[in-house]
């Protein structure tokens, strides 16, 4: 399917679902709404002159402009473009308008109207495939020299590029400037990265030569082959150097012992630099570090002392620390940078060193030292040596007035608007869109104002938009108190931790829906919200349900508590397996053979269910502090047990 044609169907996909999410009776509020609501209802059925007349009789309503911009995209046409230009008028900076221009200026390239594109975008758009579509329409009305340079900057680089940008390439082609030199240099930059099998074997075909074509076949089948170098290069051929380093790099992410030996076999034969070198012992060093190969453990380390990676050297160091390797891990923290080791991290691990080889003074200044930042390690290190949870909290500025956030900001209007007819996914994009286009003063002030109003993962967002990490009040809002504590009490789990869960998992968002199909605050697969009903004897029939927040959490929190019962009450157990599996955190407890929690925690093989034990056990306290519960980090048990 073309590129346009899988655009056009995702546009009418999301229009539909928002037609058929309609039902006045339950959203209508105003006669506003119902009228809106009712023009919505025309739309999906058809009725285009209806629409219409509902949408005369609304005047200037906020939502007014969608029933605008539904007429415009369902049915675009480019002889309606002075009607685009006008709606983008009414609201240049808005969100509808950017997603409305950018529709119709793929119109116009489609058509091939160029004159009619640059007059409604006289700028190069933000999207690179529209600036791609932007160049060609400067090339088709005689500015090549100013697409010559564009087409220059763009070809350049190590990944596929938009297919929007085809035609302008073919055109840069036929000129005679994608040149076999040009085309080299892209296929060896393509090829330092996975997953470009298909465009270094279009790239070989363009190749002109007949020469040039095989060299560049060669070595788009040796990114298949990386293990059949020494029979497919010859050291004579072509930057056979670089692609020896390339290869030999790319074997290592696989088979580290067949890269180390092709390479300690090669090295003379392609003549590598000790720099190429070094970039292949680091590759095998890596995967090495990352299979726990204890019995590469001297030739990994002989590697590293060449190496100046900060990410080799943290796994390194996390290894010194899986095995309790405290002369290790105070060695091989003096190797990384001196900005790295300032990350409480280090400081915490080097502490925990000092403790184990009896240095305790030391080591309970270090922990001290720690014990003052709001982080997981900060929490560690103050569970260390008894000292208060460092909360480090600012307070919010002064909210806006809902009143003063209207009359300055249209946006504001159509949030509300939104929010009043249940369309909070549209609702959270305007809300995004906002954000990114005021100050950073603005936004607290605008997330302490739909704090007050209620709109709690409207205020999550705000906080991270504005990088505010010291407002826990925006952070860590407090939605649906009645629920999450008739759900904590009925499971015997604590409100905070059903709130710390759910605001790892959506930031609050009821509606929250992950590429895997998790759905709702609790972020619940349907399969094990099935399984978790029918334990419980709940009436769950469909997905849909997870989206109620009064399900979701009584779902979710069931599950949890069986989660807690399985591992004795251990949260940190249960929390990597609500993220990652009951399975897994099994085969990760086999592989640890009885280690600290903090050691364990450490080197949970996923980076995302590492930081997301972490980031539960750190917004369960500021979740106990917030609910005016003593603020604790862990538990006597979960300190003790060996993991």
């Amino acid at each position: 399917m073309e590129e346009s044609t899988v655009r056009l169907a995702r546009l009418w996909g999301l229009l539909c679902l928002l037609l058929l999410g309609v039902n006045s009776s339950v959203y209508a509020v105003t006669a506003e709404q119902s009228r809106y609501l009712s023009a919505l209802e025309a739309m999906r059925a058809g009725k285009a002159l209806q629409a219409r007349q509902l949408r005369l009789q609304l005047a200037n309503y906020p939502l007014a402009l969608y029933l605008d911009y539904y007429d415009l995209m369902l049915q675009p046409d480019p002889a309606r473009v002075a009607e685009v230009t006008s709606f983008i008028g009414r609201d240049p900076q808005g969100l509808l308008a950017g997603r409305m221009k950018a529709r119709y200026l793929r119109l116009l390239a489609d058509n091939q109207d160029w004159a009619g594109f640059l007059r409604l975008s006289p700028q190069a758009p933000k999207s690179l495939g529209l600036q791609c579509r932007f160049y060609q329409a400067r090339w088709n009305t005689g500015q090549k020299q100013e697409a010559y340079r564009f087409v220059e900057d763009i070809w350049m680089h190590d990944a596929s590029r938009p297919g929007e940008c085809s035609a302008l390439f073919d055109l840069w082609q036929a000129a005679g400037l994608m040149t076999g030199p040009k085309i080299w240099q892209r296929m060896l930059l393509l090829a330092s990265n996975p997953g470009n099998e298909r465009v270094l074997d279009y790239l070989a075909e363009q190749m002109p030569g007949e020469n040039a074509q095989l060299e560049a076949k060669r070595l788009a089948s040796l990114y298949r082959q990386p293990a059949q170098l020494a029979s497919m290069l010859p050291p004579g051929a072509k930057d056979a150097a670089s692609i020896a380093t390339l290869m030999l790099s790319r074997l290592a992410r696989q088979q580290p012992d067949a890269a180390r030996t092709l390479l300690q076999q090669q090295s003379q034969r392609y003549r590598l630099t000790s720099a190429q070198v070094i970039q292949i012992e680091g590759q095998i060093a890596r995967k090495f570090m990352l299979d726990r190969n204890a019995d590469e453990r001297p030739w990994v380390d002989q590697a590293l002392r060449r190496q100046h990676s900060p990410e080799l050297m943290e796994l390194r160091l996390r290894q010194a620390v899986w095995e309790s390797d405290w002369n290790g891990v105070k060695h091989w923290v003096q190797r990384i940078t001196p900005a790295a080791r300032s990350d409480v991290r280090w400081t915490y691990w080097l502490a925990r060193a000092e403790e184990e080889q009896g240095n305790r003074q030391h080591a309970q200044a270090l922990y001290r030292q720690a014990s003052y930042e709001r982080s997981y390690y900060g929490f560690l290190a103050a569970d260390r040596v008894g000292a208060q949870i460092p909360l480090n909290k600012q307070h919010l500025p002064k909210a806006l007035t809902l009143q003063s956030a209207l009359q300055r900001w249209s946006a504001v209007s159509r949030v509300r608007e939104l929010l009043a007819i249940g369309e909070t996914d549209q609702a959270r994009a305007e809300w995004t869109f906002l954000m990114d286009e005021v100050s950073a003063q603005e936004k607290l002030s605008l997330g302490a104002m739909a704090l007050n109003q209620g709109w709690y993962d409207l205020a999550v967002l705000s906080s991270i938009r504005a990088k505010a990490w010291d407002m826990l009040e925006l952070r860590f809002p407090t939605p649906l108190t009645t629920t999450f504590q008739r759900y904590a009490k009925a499971t015997g789990v604590e409100t905070s931790l059903l709130y710390a869960l759910a605001r790892q998992e959506s930031a609050l968002y009821h509606k929250a829906q992950s590429p895997v199909g998790a759905s709702g605050l609790m972020q619940l697969m349907p399969t094990t919200a099935a399984h978790v009903a029918k334990k419980r004897g709940i009436n769950y029939v469909n997905r849909q349900q997870l989206i109620d927040p009064d399900m979701n959490i009584r779902l979710g929190s069931a599950y949890l508590k069986e989660l807690l019962d399985n591992y004795g009450g251990n949260r940190v157990l249960a929390a990597a397996a609500y993220n990652a599996g009951p399975g897994r955190v099994r085969q990760w407890r086999r592989a640890s053979a009885g280690r600290d929690m903090d050691i364990w925690v450490e080197n949970i093989p996923y980076r995302e269910t590492r930081n997301y034990v972490q980031n539960v056990l750190v917004f369960n306290a500021i979740y106990q502090h917030q609910l005016r519960n003593r603020a604790g980090f862990l538990t006597e048990r979960e300190r003790t047990m060996r993991y």
